[in-house]
């Protein structure tokens, strides 16, 4: 039934059929080393009218994480999840769809497992929603690869995850600053007022993006020269003050004669087909458009092409959106509702109720993932709906592509999406459409510890929320968490009240640039504790239970760890002066935080508490024997160098930090060119005992010059001093 090889360390494939090449794993497989076996650890199987449909019991505290961007608790039990790629801007708790497929999972109770479907299409998994105590996953195939990790060990099995499937995208360190969007910032006039209103108002920020209104009647590829005279110039002016420009660049090809790029794509077949080799034709933003068949290496070489002007006129960064692809009609489906509406007379409640649900599911509909095709070199005929969570994925690494070729060597800025299992090799991850909800930041700290688990660590959500309007309390908090989020983009749609960090009332935005700062701040750990991550493997964004032991842990969703010494306890309720945390294990050392220069610290042991959280201030607690890393905010990354730092440490018996530092825009990394200040503290009665061990090339010397200490000890007591580099 299934051929097995064990792989790496401990884990184990089994293969049905003869699995389409999805490239979401980093190994080969040599098939030679496939021995026939009759059973599948861990699960029962069987064949149902061509699915296969698999079953695993679950114990009555069984826990079962993992799935990426998906809705629902971290412990997914309850619910059912459809893992096919969909554009739904409406993340509504039922929602079973949403953009992504992670068909990564870990099983933790009686059994101590995970395990990995690679297979490119719909997989339905039932996680004691039809049954409490079953989980079932159904994939209507005989063709996938089916890993399963043998091993308890929570990290280990993310790091055999990670060896499998490859090392998370590492982006500019200039990524770690703020970014703003909105749908939409029409012109170059525009783009440059919200530049110089970060400017004006003392708040730091990195980045701009440009949606859809940047281009020529929505063609991609394009910049309206009206709007963006002088093009090249303007990108070159907002880089000289520190913003970096992203466009935005969706996949639809709009359909029209002297157009370049959609007469270049059809002389060379570029695009995709029905059956019988007439072009697909939906309907996105510019209107009727033909889609890429990006499954097809060639034509991801001629999409990548096109991104070579931006990269010489100074563009280091894109935004791909609508990849699932996203669909709003077709020639078909249009003629049909037409038809519909004019039969509708008016006289009958029911019809008008059937109208209304054929135009709430006019977009997107599965039909029409099963309309159209990607013709192969080879001459074979591949349907879209089979290898459908694909789409998103070859897209971004046609454009990861394009910059590997026309900037080679340099670290590149990539936002996407859709995606699946292997995309975080070369792209980040924003995790869509969602509203001004309060209930939608406990949902972005739910997804960026699953992601992170799926390895990708730099993502992140719309801060503030994409659609809806927002009070300027709801976006004051979700600032707070976007500060410790690795993507930190405030994103917000056209038509809802401006969601910029002044756009409110002084003190709200006196609170807002305090927490940027706050941000900045922290630079020098985030950065560093983020590659400390991807060289371990581990993740950067971690649920409490990868660092705690105990059963109380695997319940808390409203907290993280960022980075190894640092838990954020968001407040994420309205009206709230404060939350419940809770501190497992250690000693921790308080801080809440509103201003990066101001602290006020406190010790806590273990425990359940309420702590008070006033509006302008985050709930942070540092480790015991840990120890996190600030310095003086910029406008800017890059804007001087990092000179200076404040090391405050918590530390009851002894404490190590690896302070990091490179160029923040090449890989040379990789070829020892960086920096580096290993941090020991160890106590000794009151007082305290500091080495530092320095390592630098000759390509990157140490900028550091001089590092202030605030220690702790379990008292509270403060022991400063200051240590020349």
């Amino acid at each position: 039934m299934f051929k097995s090889s064990n792989l790496l360390d401990f884990t184990t494939l089994y293969r049905s059929g003869n699995p389409f090449k999805t490239e979401a794993t980093v190994i080969d497989i040599n098939s030679k080393a496939l021995r026939p076996v009759s059973k599948i650890k861990h699960f029962k199987f069987t064949k149902e009218k061509g699915d296969m449909v698999f079953r695993y019991d679950l114990a009555e505290n069984d826990k079962v994480y993992g799935l990426g961007g998906t809705l629902g608790g971290f412990n997914k039990r309850g619910r059912k999840y459809v893992l096919y790629a969909t554009d739904d801007p409406n993340h509504t708790p039922d929602k079973t769809s949403l953009y992504t497929s992670y068909p990564f999972v870990m099983i933790d109770g009686e059994e101590k497992f995970a395990f990995l479907i690679d297979y490119p299409s719909e997989i339905i998994f039932d996680i004691g929603f039809t049954h409490k105590d079953v989980m079932e996953i159904r994939i209507p195939s005989n063709n996938f690869d089916f890993y399963i990790f043998n091993e308890s060990d929570k990290l280990k099995v993310i790091k055999e995850y990670l060896t499998l499937t490859g090392a998370p995208y590492i982006p500019p360190k200039w990524a770690f600053g703020y970014q703003q969007c909105r749908w939409s910032y029409p012109d170059a006039k525009t783009v440059s007022n919200i530049a110089e209103g970060f400017r004006k108002n003392e708040m730091p920020c990195d980045a701009i993006y440009m949606d859809i209104d940047y281009m020529e009647r929505y063609k991609v590829f394009t910049v309206d020269g009206k709007k963006f005279p002088r093009f090249k110039d303007f990108v070159g002016k907002m880089k000289k003050n520190g913003f970096k420009l992203i466009p935005i660049i969706d996949p639809g090809v709009k359909v029209e004669k002297g157009y370049d790029v959609y007469e270049d794509g059809k002389k060379k077949g570029c695009f995709c087909v029905h059956k019988d080799g007439r072009p697909f034709q939906p309907a996105v933003w510019p209107g009727f458009t033909h889609f890429p068949n990006f499954l097809e290496p060639e034509v991801r070489k001629w999409w990548g092409g096109f991104h070579k002007d931006f990269i010489d006129w100074g563009i280091e960064g894109f935004w791909n959106d609508m990849n699932e692809p996203s669909i709003f009609y077709t020639p078909q489906s249009l003629k049909d509702l037409n038809k519909t509406i004019s039969a509708f007379d008016g006289k009958d409640a029911f019809a008008l109720r059937a109208l209304r649900r054929s135009m709430y599911n006019f977009s997107n509909r599965r039909e029409y993932y099963k309309e159209f095709y990607h013709r192969m070199d080879d001459g074979r005929m591949i349907l879209h709906h089979d290898i459908h969570n694909l789409y998103g994925f070859n897209m971004s690494r046609a454009t990861a592509e394009a910059f590997n070729e026309f900037a080679p060597g340099r670290r590149y800025f990539l936002l996407t999406r859709s995606s699946c299992t292997g995309l975080h090799r070369f792209a980040a991850l924003w995790t869509g459409d969602n509203a001004s909800w309060w209930e939608h930041m406990l949902v972005q700290m739910r997804m960026m510890m699953a992601l992170n688990m799926a390895g990708v660590f730099y993502n992140g959500a719309d801060i503030g929320g994409f659609g809806g309007e927002i009070a300027p309390e709801l976006l004051i908090r979700w600032m707070q968490l976007g500060a410790f989020s690795p993507l930190y983009r405030n994103h917000s749609s056209f038509a809802t009240r401006a969601q910029e960090p002044w756009a409110f009332d002084k003190g709200s935005a006196g609170i807002m640039r305090n927490i940027l700062k706050l941000r900045y701040a922290f630079i020098p750990y985030a950065y560093s504790e983020f590659m400390r991550s991807v060289k371990e493997l581990k993740p950067f964004v971690s649920h409490l239970m990868f660092s705690f032991k105990g059963e109380r842990v695997k319940d808390i969703e409203d907290q993280f760890m960022y980075g190894d010494s640092l838990m954020v306890a968001p407040v994420h309720a309205p009206g709230a002066q404060g939350r419940f945390v809770h501190l497992p294990e250690n000693e921790w050392l308080h801080w809440n935080a509103s201003e990066y220069n101001k602290r006020k610290m406190k010790v806590m042991e273990p425990g359940d508490y309420y702590v008070k959280c006033a509006l302008e201030s985050i709930p942070l607690f540092i480790k015991e024997n840990s120890m996190i890393a600030l310095t003086e905010p910029v406008n800017y990354i890059g804007e001087k160098e990092t000179e200076s730092l404040t090391v405050v440490a918590f530390v009851t018996g002894k404490a190590s930090f690896t302070y990091y530092e490179d160029d923040g825009a090449t890989y040379d990394f990789n070829n020892g060119d960086f920096s580096a200040i290993k941090i020991d503290i160890k106590k000794r009665g009151r007082r305290y005992d500091i080495a530092l061990s320095l390592k630098q090339s000759d390509a990157m010397p140490l900028k550091i010059k001089d590092i202030r200490f605030e220690i702790y000890d379990g008292a509270g007591r403060l022991y400063s001093c200051q240590r020349k580099i």
